[in-house]
Parts: structure tokens; C-alpha cells; sequence
């Protein structure tokens, strides 16, 4: 079937460990977008760290970020939809922390509303990236890598209401939480992947948020169907959506589940000249 919609993922996938998108890559963006099909950006990154590699793609259309939980609608950050922490979760999370002095951070979206399209017409929100801690983690290396524009808040008194994601940083810290909520919070999911030694992150975000759910939404409102999809990913993040398409697609030297999960296993380039010759 000729493909409608091309997802990407960004990191490890069209950008590489040092932060640049290669030419080969690039030209994958452009030859699918040239194609006639949309594409579109699948990551885990927040949008404030998303938009530069955005810009620089010449995307005009949404993006998928944080995992999923934060659609945004094109580069003004226009919010499509928005899943944080359940309130019960966040409230049991953040009282443990502040009791106990254990390093969270939280990051939020949506922190504010855009301007009025017209008198009388609501506000649309808009993706606006906040990211708050308790405290810097003293067993934790490469805070600044990790955090380049987190805030230090002890209370997490500014933020408004529960967070999109939200990270327990050092060894100390990730096991009291894990100690204190072995069956996990209300409506959560944890995720310990990024467990390298003086780098212990515990991320934590809505148990119904996944790039596959995410991406399979977005193909529903666009009447999409999911053979008419390629998602070219790298991770355990990226089972779900390279699950989800028609053709899945692994980048070589992925996560054993990503490669399992794939129906091919091709570079950007590759997978997007490939599927452009199938399609006639």
C-alpha cells in the first residue's frame, strides 16, 4: 500500500549521540515529505527541546512528545492533546519526596494559554515547557546534561497541577521510591531503563501513554489507516508505534525488543526509499 505517514523518532533514530541529524537523514525527512505522505516526529523529548531539530527538519505540521503524553499541532506549539500524571499518583509521589528530601523533578507542558483567536473564543493552550526539582541529587552525575533548564523548586510549589513526567534522579532516591510503591502509583508506569552507573533515573508518567497510542489517535482523526503508516524507531519506547504501522521499522544496532518488534531493519534513508519503490 502507498504510504500516507511517515513517524520518526529522534534520538539514535535521525538524530545521532553527538546531537546532529546526518545528511542521509535529512534527505529521508525531505524525500518523504516530497512523497505527497505527512510526516511526523515521535519522541520522548520534551517540546522545548524538540522545536530546534524541528525547525531544522523545515517541519510545519504536530509533533508527538514526551513519550506520547503532549501532541502539539504545529511549530506555534499549539496544544492537540495532553496527558499528565494522574492527580492521586503525582500527590503520593510529591508528598514522599518532600517528606523524605528524595531528588523528583517534574516537568509540565502546558504551563500557559496562547492568545485568543477572537472575542469571545477561549484561549487555545499552548506548549509551554517548565521543569522543576526538589534538589539536585548528591549521587548524581551529569545533572546539567540531563537538566538544562530545570529549576530548582524544594516545595515544587510552582507548578500548578500534576506534572506530564516526572523523574527521581540517584541511586538513593529511585530506590526509596521503588521501596514505597512496589505495585507502582495509580494509573502510572515506571520506567528504570536509564540505569547507568552515577546516572540512576526512575521515569515515571500515565500508564495510558505510549508512542503507539499516541501516534494510532493521531492516525484515527486523520482517517489513516495502519497499514498505510511507516515508524522507524530504535527503543523500547518505539515497540509500541513500530508495532502499530503497517511497516515497522528498526534502525540496525536497536534495543532487542525494537528489533523483534520490526518488520524491517533499515536506516531512515533505506526504509524511506524502500517504501517509496514499493509504492509505485
Amino acid at each position: 500500500m502507498h504510504i500516507r505517514l511517515f513517524a520518526f523518532d529522534l534520538d539514535n533514530t535521525l538524530v545521532d549521540r553527538s546531537g546532529r541529524i546526518s545528511a542521509s537523514n535529512r534527505w529521508a525527512v525531505e524525500a518523504a515529505r516530497a512523497s505527497g505522505a505527512e510526516v511526523i516526529l515521535v519522541t520522548g523529548r520534551s517540546w522545548r527541546s524538540t522545536l530546534p531539530l524541528y525547525r531544522e527538519l523545515g517541519m510545519t505540521g504536530p509533533a508527538i512528545c514526551y513519550l506520547g503524553a503532549l501532541e502539539v499541532a504545529d511549530g506555534t506549539g499549539r496544544v492537540s492533546s495532553h496527558r499528565p500524571l494522574s492527580p492521586e499518583a503525582w500527590e503520593r509521589l510529591r508528598r514522599l519526596a518532600l517528606d523524605e528530601g528524595l531528588a523528583i523533578t517534574a516537568a509540565l507542558a502546558v504551563a500557559g494559554q496562547g492568545p485568543s483567536r477572537g472575542a469571545g473564543l477561549a484561549c487555545a493552550p499552548f506548549a509551554v515547557d517548565t521543569a522543576l526539582a526538589t534538589r539536585r541529587a548528591d549521587d548524581f552525575n551529569g545533572w546539567e546534561d540531563w537538566n538544562p533548564y530545570t529549576e530548582i523548586d524544594p516545595l515544587l510549589g510552582r507548578l500548578p497541577g500534576p506534572p506530564t513526567l516526572a523523574a527521581v534522579y540517584g541511586d538513593r532516591s529511585v530506590r526509596r521510591v521503588l521501596e514505597a510503591f512496589p505495585a507502582g502509583l495509580p494509573d502510572s508506569q515506571f520506567d528504570l531503563s536509564d540505569r547507568i552507573p552515577g546516572e540512576t533515573v526512575l521515569h515515571i508518567w500515565h500508564a495510558a501513554v505510549d508512542k503507539g497510542t499516541a501516534l494510532a489517535g493521531y492516525c484515527r482523526r486523520r482517517n489513516i489507516p495502519p497499514e498505510a503508516v511507516l515508524a522507524v524507531g530504535d527503543n523500547t519506547y518505539d515497540v509500541p508505534m513500530v508495532r502499530f504501522a503497517g511497516i515497522g521499522v528498526a534502525v540496525p544496532g536497536s534495543h532487542p525488543a525494537a528489533l523483534e518488534a520490526a518488520d524491517w531493519v533499515a536506516t531512515p534513508a533505506e526504509a524511506v526509499a524502500r517504501a517509496l519503490r514499493l509504492g509505485g
